[in-house]
């Protein structure tokens, strides 16, 4: 049920690329088209389409609260248990999220400020407060 619940932004875009007929997805919106039917997609496609990083367990646990944040939001946790940075050739980047077995079941965008926020995590910042730095408070 889980593996439906993709972002939606990315699964329009997937659903509108044109279909390849012979060979490989050239784009990783191509590539993670089946997540939005249900389907997983092998992290070994992802790293042949260009560069991955597999992500610190911290890093797993922010994506993973990103992910339920994003919508579509869930009542349950995202499915996997690792993370993933990817990036195509065309400069798309997407966050995702995988298994033991390389299957990769849940992904979304992953913007200049997240990727930002996601390696600010993966060197251990915890989000100091800065001078300027404004908090707003209910």
């Amino acid at each position: 049920m889980m593996r439906r619940f993709v972002l939606a932004a990315l699964a329009a875009a997937s659903l509108c690329a044109p279909a390849l007929a012979v060979g490989k997805p050239k784009t990783l919106a191509v590539l993670f088209a089946p997540l939005s039917s249900g389907a997983c997609v092998g992290i070994h496609e992802a790293r042949a389409l260009g560069a991955t990083v597999d992500l610190t367990p911290e890093q797993f646990q922010f994506v993973r609260a990103f992910w339920m944040a994003i919508p579509p939001v869930s009542r349950e946790l995202p499915p996997r248990d690792k993370a993933l940075l990817a990036k195509d050739a065309n400069g798309m980047a997407i966050l995702g999220l995988f298994d033991e077995g390389g299957e990769v079941c849940a992904v979304f965008q992953a913007t200049d400020c997240r990727e930002h926020i996601v390696d600010e995590v993966g060197r251990g910042e915890t989000g100091k407060l800065r001078a300027g730095d404004v908090i707003l408070l209910d």
